[in-house]
């Protein structure tokens, strides 16, 4: 591929230099501007940002929920801990729910006290979300009402101008939602961060470059926080069957040793928090 030597930042569209071409043969270029410093690569084809489904959508989407449902039981405690509504029903949306394995998780945990709003372009989802009582939509400007909750794991890095789509997402809050986002750290070192290991990434959002967007949205800055149980290593599901609890008290042991020796600074691989409409 072949690489220009200088493109605008789409964050703040500062000059933007090629510094690597990632395993996956994109172009990464990095922001110039201190206060910014965002990476991205830029697209190539108008598809590069979609993730490829597997036709057999409900398989996958079982597979990964019994790989994930107990981390996604977890995520959806420290979601209810933000959120300052605490009379149900909510109402929450995921944006950009694929196979909707984390939403399957959460209307199973909260029943009738949540209304689940499940956001992906790919028709052959709808089917697969209203089969466990999640409410399809193909765009944003379906939603019929305002959200108490949207939730973006693993999305942002994959939209080709993350401001515009945060300002229309702004448009379905009130003054006590919220926005909550986790994306893998851009870093000018590939072997420092996993960003750059899946090829439909388009940007690589830093510390400051991701509270630049939202600033621009008309969203709050995020205090960023390590959170370990959002992104432990999945067990492979015979390993899950094989050895079931004496492994996951290891895994504890093994945690809790590598966060006695490493630094809070190396502990942050994903950007997570939660924003809302800056007052």
């Amino acid at each position: 591929m072949n690489s220009i030597s200088k493109l605008s930042c789409p964050i703040c569209n500062t000059d933007s230099s090629f510094i690597f071409s990632s395993k996956h043969n994109r172009n990464i270029y990095e922001c110039a501007n201190e206060d910014c410093g965002h990476f991205f690569t830029p697209l190539s084809t108008k598809s590069q940002g979609i993730c490829i489904r597997n036709e057999d959508i409900e398989r996958e989407s079982d597979e990964t929920f019994h790989l994930y449902h107990e981390r996604n039981k977890r995520l959806l405690s420290l979601l209810l801990g933000l959120l300052k509504k605490k009379e149900y029903p909510i109402t929450l949306m995921d944006f950009g729910a694929g196979n909707g394995h984390i939403s399957r998780t959460f209307k199973l945990e909260l029943g009738n006290k949540a209304k689940i709003y499940c956001l992906d372009p790919n028709p052959i989802c709808s089917g697969l979300y209203k089969k466990y009582g999640l409410l399809y939509l193909s765009t944003i400007n379906d939603l019929p009402e305002k959200i108490d909750l949207i939730y973006m794991i693993e999305v942002i890095e994959h939209l080709e101008d993350p401001i515009v789509t945060l300002k229309l997402l702004s448009q379905h809050l009130d003054e006590n939602s919220l926005i909550f986002l986790s994306t893998p750290i851009g870093r000018k070192l590939e072997s420092t961060t996993n960003a750059y290991d899946t090829p439909s990434h388009l940007n690589f959002f830093t510390e400051k470059s991701l509270n630049l967007a939202l600033k621009k949205a008309g969203l709050s800055e995020i205090h960023y926080k390590f959170y370990p149980e959002i992104y432990p290593l999945p067990l492979p599901l015979p390993l899950q069957a094989m050895f079931g609890r004496p492994i996951i008290l290891i895994k504890k042991l093994i945690k809790k040793f590598f966060l006695l020796v490493r630094k809070e600074s190396r502990q942050i691989n994903h950007l997570v928090g939660a924003t809302k409409l800056k007052r």
